[in-house]
């Protein structure tokens, strides 16, 4: 039978070429309009170019079912059996029954065809669950080392802050030449902080610190010893922190909660019922309701002043000149002092967020969560006291013979009778304190003692 090689179009608008097996001309244009294929071109293929084909392609017969349920048979050429699928599936829509070489004798053939396709199917599963394993490794991967990019821009960011302080502190007392050469290793570092080559970006930044330890940088450099110190110490402990950054393998637990809340939360359009249960606790280990974006710059700046600190202390172990260390002490002196600031002013903003909450009438997270927690406490106290007096009813009056089941023995515990002395005190505790005295923080301290007191009475003489 005479094969003819064809150009069409798809119903997606890809176009395709191919070859089929017909009568004639009309016939093959036939079948291909029949599978919704838009014929552009079609030409018989000569007996020297199909024996060409053959020669480096195998001939497969199938059987399939194309998208109008319509039965359909032929012929197709590939490099092996899995290739002439795909092509049934990809280019053709076919459903595909069985697909079996055309030169196997013919009992092979139909034990083949008895067999059909599953194989093939199974195949192209396995391959589309490995791609998106893949896929998903590759976006864990994206997701790293977009996580480290972020820490080290952030080390960087500092870094150039604060080389530019130094600059312009001692603008008019630096070496010109030694000031150029710091200006350019800055703007090299600017011009590439966003590359995603890490590693150059921290060379060149070590390289700019390194500098600034060694160079001349001072025109008169026996008046500005104490300055000059002051900016190795400085370069130092940028050094050190450009190393932790690098070397870092676990994340701060704050951080992470963070993440956590911004993925499942913050950027979930319907959080989940078990994300929004853990928020509720995560919500309030990061006081979120007490954030803005003043109090976020303020943690931040906090923490990178604690890193200050942490690496100021290490230095001052590992110099050994009595000026270093001197200069060193100094820093640590003003970085706890910058710390202690930051802290009264996180802490200050923190309750013009509560004062703003209480005009609105809005309960801090305490507040919210005390109402629930004496809400849950006087349903469970109403259940029990409910159930210990049924209890006791029931086990006190005779009931004409009626069996009463052990399950209202309960009142005769003695666990269930500190239990619910326990809840009365607590839950009276907590009301009082939320009614009478929610604003008053001494209330508090002595109602918990009172409290404590109470519940040892109790333990000792029940």
């Amino acid at each position: 039978m005479p094969k003819y090689k064809y150009i069409v179009i798809n119903k997606e608008n890809q176009q395709l070429q191919g070859t089929v097996s017909a009568p004639d001309v009309e016939s093959a244009k036939s079948e291909l309009n029949q599978l919704g294929f838009s014929v552009i071109g079609i030409e018989e293929v000569s007996e020297e170019e199909q024996a060409a084909e053959e020669a480096g392609n195998i001939s497969f017969e199938f059987s399939a079912i194309d998208k109008n349920g319509k039965q359909v048979a032929g012929t197709i050429q590939a490099n092996d059996r899995y290739a002439a699928f795909l092509r049934l599936i990809s280019e053709y829509q076919l459903e595909v029954q069985y697909l079996v070489q055309e030169n196997l004798p013919e009992d092979q053939k139909e034990q083949e065809k008895i067999k059909g396709a599953i194989d093939l199917y199974n195949k192209m599963e396995e391959e589309k669950q490995s791609s998106k394993e893949k896929l998903s490794q590759d976006e864990k991967d994206l997701n790293e080392f977009k996580k480290k990019q972020h820490v080290l821009l952030k080390q960087i960011s500092f870094v150039l802050e604060k080389v530019e302080e130094l600059l312009n502190k001692y603008e008019g007392e630096m070496v010109p030449e030694t000031k150029g050469q710091i200006k350019t290793k800055v703007e090299k570092l600017l011009r590439i902080k966003n590359s995603t080559n890490l590693d150059y970006v921290k060379k060149t930044a070590e390289d700019l610190l390194k500098y600034i330890q060694s160079a001349e940088i001072f025109l008169h450099k026996e008046k500005k010893m104490e300055e000059r110190t002051q900016m190795v110490v400085e370069a130092k402990s940028l050094m050190m922190q450009l190393k932790k950054s690098s070397s870092k393998k676990s994340t701060d637990i704050f951080d992470a909660m963070r993440q956590w809340r911004n993925d499942h939360i913050v950027e979930k359009t319907e959080p989940g019922a078990f994300a929004k249960f853990l928020d509720f606790f995560v919500s309030i280990i990061l006081g979120v309701k007490y954030e803005n974006e003043k109090v976020l710059k303020l943690k931040e700046e906090l923490q990178n002043t604690n890193s200050q600190i942490w690496q100021y202390v290490k230095l001052y172990f590992q110099v050994s000149e009595p000026a270093l260390k001197q200069q060193t002490k100094s820093g640590l002196k003003n970085l706890w002092q910058r710390r202690k600031k930051l802290k009264q002013e996180i802490k200050d903003e923190k309750k013009k967020i509560i004062a703003d909450l209480r005009a609105q009438n809005i309960k801090t997270t305490g507040e919210a969560f005390l109402d629930e927690l004496i809400g849950f406490t006087g349903w469970l106290l109403t259940f029990y006291l409910i159930y210990y007096f049924v209890s006791l009813y029931l086990l006190t009056k005779d009931l004409g013979g009626f069996q009463v089941s052990n399950l209202f023995y309960i009142y005769k515990s003695a666990f269930l009778k500190y239990f619910l002395a326990t809840l009365f005190i607590v839950f009276a505790a907590l009301t009082i304190k939320r009614n009478f005295f929610n604003k008053n923080k001494t209330a508090g301290f002595i109602i918990t003692p009172i409290v404590i007191i109470g519940l040892l009475a109790i333990y000792l003489n029940f």
